[in-house]
Parts: structure tokens; sequence; C-alpha cells
């Protein structure tokens, strides 16, 4: 990549109307706003864009004015962002990974993020989206349609990028295509505002001609309704957070008296990630490490319901998690089970699904279910199905 100079006129030039750009659209005026490829359109934060083998760079590829972000968020200056659209072109490196654009950002920690993945053109991991919520990107909970899709990345190309976004849904487009590759119905920070910026990793790629067209304020979209299904345990409460090397997620816990309700969300799990900071650790710890737990600098959180029933009867209890969990019924440990990423096999991605069951018994009146659930990094939460007939929405058992 041929680096230019990073302050000459016309870096300047391009940079005032970027400006005037901004402020008619404070007026009120949904104008599209270029951002020309210079620092001065980004915030130049360097621990958000630092990378191993080198940080963000200013210059030329495949003839164009371009940016190199090999990792990390280069947020846009001054851009505010809810509903509108945003474009790119960018273009692979020989061995980048991922490469996209962050929409809505709060901050390193909690934004929006739909990106590419050049080294899985033509499959369903090329287009990809997750948000960031509380330090993590949670791409190992999300396996659907609504959340992948197919596309052929050529390389040593432009491809264009181009995300329509309206209250809880975005639509992404790739090249010229007219018919959306992903559709996104459930943006998981909800109906929220922010910045926007490029967002890349493993190496990431070159990205140019980014610009951005906001759609008119308009009032915020009324919360989501409790998610409810069939057998579905969805109303829990949540214990503070702890670093799994300090606390036995093996041993009840009797100590606990700080609870918090939460509930499941569509497709059914409780996202842990949205009232507790993830741990968010990489490298992963050595699999021998995490196979003998209280792993140091990981993170575990206790869960509980109960489960009313009018007699003693038999249940069959499905389970998903990510990464590790310990099933307690009425205070005994009916059920452990890991699913970190790398820890089954080498390729294991540890993505979330209802892949366990159990067998449980239950008494007569209340019994408590109490579930510790472990995190390294890519996602965490806890699904629990109960599969008799007689279970109620709100957790209760004929």
């Amino acid at each position: 990549m041929k680096i230019l100079a990073c302050n000459n006129a016309l870096n300047r030039m391009a940079l005032c109307v970027c400006l005037l750009s901004t402020l008619s659209i404070a007026r009120g005026a949904a104008q599209a706003v270029p951002v020309p490829a210079s620092p001065e359109s980004f915030d130049m934060d360097t621990s958000k864009t630092a990378s191993v083998g080198g940080g963000v760079q200013f210059g030329e590829f495949l003839g164009r004015r371009a940016i190199d972000l090999p990792a990390g968020l280069l947020n846009v200056k001054g851009a505010k962002f809810r509903d509108g659209t945003v474009e790119v072109d960018v273009a692979s490196k020989p061995r980048g990974l991922f490469m996209g654009l962050a929409f809505r950002v709060e901050s390193a920690a909690n934004m929006e993020v739909v990106y590419l993945r050049p080294s899985a053109s033509d499959t369903i991991e090329a287009v990809q989206y997750t948000p960031r919520l509380n330090g993590d990107a949670i791409w190992q909970l999300l396996n659907s349609s609504h959340e992948k899709a197919t596309a052929h990345l050529p390389a040593n190309q432009w491809v264009h990028l181009k995300i329509l976004v309206r209250g809880r849904t975005c639509q992404v487009f790739v090249n010229e295509s007219k018919v959306p590759t992903l559709t996104v119905t459930n943006l998981r920070r909800g109906d929220s505002e922010g910045g926007i910026g490029l967002w890349a990793l493993g190496g990431g790629g070159y990205f140019s001609n980014l610009r951005y067209q906001p759609l008119p304020e308009r009032k915020p979209l009324p919360s989501l309704p409790p998610f409810q299904r069939a057998g579905l345990l969805s109303d829990w409460e949540l214990s503070p957070v702890f670093d799994a090397g300090d606390v036995d997620a093996c041993q009840y816990p009797a100590f606990l008296n700080q609870w918090e309700k939460v509930q499941a969300e569509e497709p059914g799990f409780v996202l842990v990630n949205r009232y507790r900071t993830s741990p968010a650790l990489f490298p992963m710890p050595p699999r021998e490490e995490m196979r003998k737990g209280r792993v140091k600098g990981a993170k575990v959180v206790f869960a509980r319901t109960t489960l009313q029933s009018a007699k003693e009867s038999e249940h069959l209890l499905k389970i998903g998690y990510s990464d590790d969990i310990v099933v307690y019924l009425n205070r005994k440990r009916v059920f452990s089970g890991k699913n970190a990423l790398t820890y089954r096999d080498d390729g294991a991605l540890g993505v979330f699904g209802l892949n366990d069951e159990i067998p449980i018994h239950l008494q007569p009146g209340e019994n408590e279910l109490l579930v510790a659930v472990t995190e390294y990094n890519g996602g965490w939460a806890f699904e629990c199905e109960l599969h008799r007939v007689g279970v109620k929405a709100k957790n209760d058992v004929n």
C-alpha cells in the first residue's frame, strides 16, 4: 500500500466538505455524508486501532484512496446515527480474516457490527452480524439465517458493502444487488443510536468511499414484550459476577444473597452479556486448564428460577449454554458440561444450541433450579426448556 501525506491540502478540502454535509444534516436535510480517507475524519485512538504488525494506515490501494485497518475500531468523527444507510467499498488481504462496519457505536465495548469473511467466501459464514455487548462479541450465540449469509467475496477486488438500518432491523447489501444478502431482524442493542466506524480483526482489509446518510429523527420504539415459548423457562434471577478462579462453580453457592430479575429473549436464551461485563479472554486457556475448571480471569454467574409442581413428576430438561454450565436441582448437582471455543476439539467453535438434556424429578411444591455459567469469550448465555405437558410459560408445572 502506497502511503501518502496525512495533512495535505486535498485532505483538508475533503474534510471541509464532510463537515459542511454534517452541518446540513444537523439542520434537517437528510443528505449523504462522505467520509474522506484521511486521519482528520476519524478519532485516531491508537488503543482501538493498533494491532500486531502495525496500526491503521492511510494511502492508496487498487487505484483508490484507501484505509488499511488491520484490527480494531476506527470511529468517524462527529457521526450520530440511529436509522439510515452506511456504505463502503472493501478489499481483502491475502490473510485478512474480518472486515466490516460498526454502527450505533456507544463505545468499544458496545456497538453493532456487520462484517465480511473473505476466507469464507461462498459459504454461510461469508456475511455475518454480531453486536458487542459489555465487552465482547456474541458470535457463538447467533447462528440463524438472520445473522449469517452466503456471498461471493472475490480477492484483489473492491466489494461494495451497504447497510440499511431501521429500528431493530438491518438489511445488508453486497455489491450492487437490490435484494439484501442478509436481513437482521433483531439488532441486539435494540433501538439505540451512536457513532459509525470501520471495524476489522485478524489482519482486516482495505476500506474506501465510506459515506453515510441518516434518516430523519423519530420517536424511540417501545420495548419488546417478554419472550415466551411453550416449555421455556423464561423468568430468572441473576447473581453478581465472580472470577472463576475465586468461586467454585461445582459447589452450590449458599453464600449468595444478591439477585437481579432477568428474562429470556429471542430465540430463548438468557443473554448474560446484556447484564454483566464479559471477560473476553484471548487467547483461550489451554484445554487441560479448562477441564480442571476455576480458570483465573474467566467469569462465572449463577442464575435461579422456581418450578411449582402440583405432584411428584418426571421431566426432561433441555439445556443450552456457553461456555460451561453446572446445573443444580434443589441444591443437588444434576449436570455439568463444557462447550467453550476449542474445548471439545481444536476446531470446536463452541456455538450455542439446546444440545444437552437430562431427566429431572420434581417434588410437590416449589423446586429450585439453579445454574452456574462460566464464560471465556464469544458469547455468554444459557437456555433451559422443560419437556413435559403442563409446563406453563411462567415456570409452573401441573
